[in-house]
């Protein structure tokens, strides 16, 4: 079978680990030239190192693939212009932009109480990779008709994880994609979003802590692979089927992927009103709103 994305290139930031690797390895498989950026971080973004990117690229081309290192960091704009650039300059274009990459950010973990400079790196790592890399690399696809560009969230996203931080960059990254799906439906390009869960290194720092708590609460040795996160590679098949034709129409979507399990996360939509007199105009008082709020807006059905 001819690969599905023969002839394009594709972009992967982070793809140095994890996810980002796998989703790499497969998009070459599928016949993807693959610019494997990574800078070569800690889990923690600590560091720098090529190896990373390197040892990606070596086992795609030992693959029989097509593919180059870039190092630069995403979590500023001339370093995501010089990645785009690298796709560009090596293949003569940037078809494919998966923006991956991340880091646990330790300040980020005390919450409202972070410091700025925590704050400011979350927002440039999360959010600010995703607008400078299609700042650099959607209008071309646009002038081509055909691109894809897909987006990192979590499931953080949701306000369930204790990490308000994490929650504004993941959400910023879906609101994102959704308005950049509106605003360039029919061009051929296309914007999603995924909210990955995998067995990786990010894992692997709180694996032990835990099974830990798992001991603790009597869960017998044999069992605690069923509470493990599954391996890195499920994730990359449905990621690499958004950036083929077969999802041509589908665009401004985010999608849970863990393991072979994928759910389409709904959009919000509308729920109960209340309107006054039938008439937009009316004013409320308070204690009309005290009865017309819990019997309108909060009563279920």
């Amino acid at each position: 079978m001819t690969p599905r994305l023969a002839g394009r290139t594709a972009l992967v930031t982070g793809s140095g680990n994890g996810i980002g690797k796998e989703v790499a390895l497969r998009l070459a498989a599928e016949g993807a030239n693959v610019v494997v950026n990574d800078l070569g971080t800690s889990a923690f973004g600590e560091g720098v190192s090529s190896q990373a990117a390197d040892d990606t690229v070596a086992q795609i081309l030992a693959a029989g693939g097509s593919a180059v290192a870039n190092y630069d960091s995403i979590a500023d704009p001339q370093g995501c212009e010089q990645a785009v650039a690298t796709a560009v300059d090596t293949f003569g274009a940037c078809d494919i932009v998966v923006a991956n990459a991340g880091a646990l950010v330790k300040g980020a973990l005390s919450g409202i109480q972070a410091d700025d400079a925590s704050w400011r790196k979350m927002v440039d790592l999360y959010l600010g990779q995703k607008f400078w890399l299609a700042r650099a690399a959607v209008p071309a696809m646009v002038e081509r008709g055909w691109g894809r560009m897909l987006f990192a969230t979590s499931e953080i996203a949701r306000g369930t994880q204790t990490s308000p931080l994490g929650a504004v960059v993941m959400n910023g990254s879906i609101g994102f994609s959704h308005d950049l799906a509106n605003t360039y439906r029919g061009t051929g390009v296309t914007f999603n979003s995924y909210a990955p869960s995998a067995g990786t290194r990010t894992f692997d720092l709180y694996k032990d802590d835990m099974e830990d708590a798992l001991r603790a609460q009597g869960v017998p040795e044999d069992e605690m692979g069923s509470f493990h996160l599954p391996p890195a590679e499920l994730i990359a098949p449905m990621l690499a089927w958004l950036c083929s034709d077969a999802a041509a129409d589908v665009t401004g979507e985010v999608f849970g992927v863990t393991g072979s399990k994928v759910t389409r996360w709904t959009d919000p939509v509308d729920g109960a009103s209340i309107l006054k007199d039938d008439d937009l105009r009316a004013l409320w008082t308070l204690d009309e709103l005290d009865q017309a709020v819990p019997a309108g807006l909060l009563t279920e059905g």
